[in-house]
This record gives C-alpha cells, sequence and structure tokens, in this order.
C-alpha cells in the first residue's frame, strides 16, 4: 500500500484507506489499549439488564436462575463454554471461510499474542477483499454468539441467553471493527497490520 488519504482513530483500530496499484486499500492497524474497553463493559451492562427484564418479563422471576439440566446445569459451565466458543470456535469458523475463499490461505493465519497488553488476537497476514472480512466475522458472530441468544428466548432458557451474550463480548470489538469497515467498498483490499510487526 503506498498512499493512505483517510484515517480514522477509535482506540481499537486504526483503519487507513488509499489507493494503490490493485485499486482500493484498507488496512488494519490493530492498536489495542492498556485499558478496558469501556464501551464493552457499558453494552454488556445494558444488554445483560435487557434480557433479564425480557425474560422475568415474559417467563416469570424464576426463569432466571441458570438450572437447566439440558444445557448448563451451573453457572461455570456457561462461562467456560462462552469462552471456548466467543473465541476459539469463532476463530475455527473464520478460518474455515477463509479457506473455502481461497484454498492456499491456511499457511497465512496467526495467531498473535500482545504481551504488553495481555491480548491475543486471530490474523489473516495477506490481502483479502473487505467482503470476505464481512463474510467470515459475521458469520462467525451469528452461530457463536447472536443465534444462541436469539435461540434462548425461543426455547426458554436463560442459560443459552447467557452463553449467547458472554460469547459476544469477547468478540464485540470484531463486531465493531465490522461495522466501520460498512464505509468501504466491498472490493477494496484489506490487511492487518500489527504494532508487533
Amino acid at each position: 500500500m503506498r498512499i493512505f488519504s483517510r484515517k480514522t482513530n477509535r482506540h481499537k483500530a486504526l483503519i487507513s484507506y488509499g489507493r494503490g496499484p490493485e485499486g482500493e486499500e484498507v488496512m488494519i492497524n490493530i492498536t489495542e489499549p492498556k485499558r478496558i474497553n469501556v464501551k464493552t463493559i457499558v453494552a454488556f451492562v445494558i444488554i445483560l439488564s435487557v434480557i433479564m427484564w425480557m425474560f422475568s418479563t415474559i417467563y416469570g422471576v424464576d426463569s432466571l436462575n441458570v438450572t437447566s439440566e439440558n444445557y448448563f446445569s451451573k453457572g461455570r459451565y456457561v462461562i467456560l463454554s462462552s469462552v471456548l466458543c466467543g473465541i476459539l470456535l469463532n476463530w475455527l469458523i473464520q478460518a474455515i471461510i477463509y479457506i473455502i475463499i481461497n484454498p492456499r490461505s491456511y499457511s497465512k493465519f496467526a495467531v498473535i499474542h500482545n504481551k504488553r497488553n495481555h491480548t491475543i488476537r486471530f490474523f489473516y497476514k495477506g490481502d483479502m477483499r473487505v467482503i470476505h472480512f464481512r463474510i467470515a466475522n459475521i458469520l462467525a458472530h451469528w452461530i457463536c454468539g447472536y443465534i444462541p441468544l436469539l435461540l434462548g428466548f425461543i426455547i426458554e432458557d436463560i442459560s443459552v441467553c447467557y452463553f449467547g451474550l458472554l460469547s459476544i463480548m469477547f468478540f464485540f470489538d470484531e463486531t465493531s471493527l465490522v461495522w466501520r469497515l460498512r464505509l468501504y467498498s466491498g472490493k477494496a483490499l484489506c490487511s492487518y497490520k500489527s504494532d508487533e510487526e
């Protein structure tokens, strides 16, 4: 990428846009903050409050207890499974989609541990189209978080809703990034750049 004419900086990511030899190009420079993301915590508290209010209104106050023997018999199982789903399964689904789009892309996958900020991220080291980035992330996020959240209401099990919500919180910054990339053409080339590179 040679020239980047427009930049947006919102703590979590620096998105640079410009034109290169192959047309429009977008670079996502991950600059993770040292402090806890306040927006994620606020969003979690608000969504959790709304879910609990809706559940208690529709199904009664007793429905808020995690007592389902079919899914999560104890609260700690909800937390453990949401960590695995929100991080590992989320990354796996994204990787599968990238491999379907480009069968040789498996050699470009990387998990980068940022020791300074104690964060771990899944990267695709190479250029991809913005539309492919959107598809991979949106599909993974729906499967890992949003569908379980809705499913919990349908089957009347608050533990599944808790699971979906906690999973969402682990990739909330990715969802935010996808939302911000809505301003760019799906045909634009997209690549990652981390502080450690």
